[in-house]
């Protein structure tokens, strides 16, 4: 008798229709997102929904506020192509945690818009959550960021004492460059001459890029939250084990 393996196309669709068959009824809208869910909770049944308004939800375990809390360096970038039809961006922030010399994601959010009182919100509630877990208040010392105004604005607004970097690619240079940067932004902000640990925001970039590879575009909304918390699940997992043999 012969077998005829089914294509690997054929194999990853369903893969998937049975994934989803797994996942609660997609949603379309965001006053249709519950405010309760087991997506709501890590895997190890903590907290990991810290906020939601009409705006954003935003995702950040005790274990992910630690590290954003007892480090520096904090970059933060925004990708549309994974967020659920009815959202504007998936926004993270990654941290560099100097005792492991490596980065981690430190908080998911999910926007409805990129107004800069959104950013705000965002920022001052994991700001908030730091205190409530840690019994400190964050204040980033070092925010790496593009050259979005309202994310800028936003940190420096809400982290007072926090220094802001956005890196400028140079394309078209002196043109471009005067009328975008000198122009429009302080000198400080883009000029930092002894910054030497962390010349450009390419670690958030890149794994927004990573984040791609997992989906489809446009996911629904609980097959984000899936892979968002395993995640987070695998970063807890790995960076434990690191801080033992550490």
């Amino acid at each position: 008798m012969c077998l005829i393996c089914p294509g690997y196309n054929s194999i990853k669709s369903q893969v998937t229709i049975s994934r989803r068959k797994q996942l609660p009824p997609d949603i379309t809208t965001f006053d249709e997102i519950p405010n309760e869910s087991k997506y709501y909770k890590t895997k190890r049944d903590e907290n990991f929904m810290i906020f939601k308004n009409n705006d954003l939800i935003v995702f950040q375990s005790p274990f992910q506020t630690e590290l954003f809390s007892k480090n520096k360096h904090t970059f933060a970038d925004g990708t549309f192509y994974i967020a659920p039809i009815f959202r504007y961006q998936v926004f993270i922030t990654r941290t560099y945690v100097t005792e492991l010399n490596c980065f981690y994601t430190t908080s998911f959010s999910i926007l409805k818009n990129k107004k800069q009182a959104t950013y705000e919100i965002l920022f001052e509630e994991i700001k908030k959550n730091s205190s409530k877990y840690n019994s400190i208040e964050i204040t980033p010392k070092i925010f790496h960021c593009d050259f979005e105004k309202a994310v800028s604005n936003a940190a420096q607004k809400v982290c007072i004492n926090c220094q802001e970097h956005n890196y400028v690619q140079f394309l078209e240079f002196l043109e471009y460059f005067k009328k975008t940067y000198l122009i429009n932004f302080e000198t400080e902000n883009w000029n930092y001459y002894d910054n030497i640990e962390h010349i450009t925001n390419n670690v958030s970039e890149t794994f927004n890029k990573y984040l791609k590879k997992l989906f489809a575009k446009k996911p629904t909304f609980f097959q984000l939250l899936s892979e968002l918390q395993k995640e987070e699940s695998k970063y807890y997992i790995d960076t434990k084990g690191e801080l033992l043999e550490f």
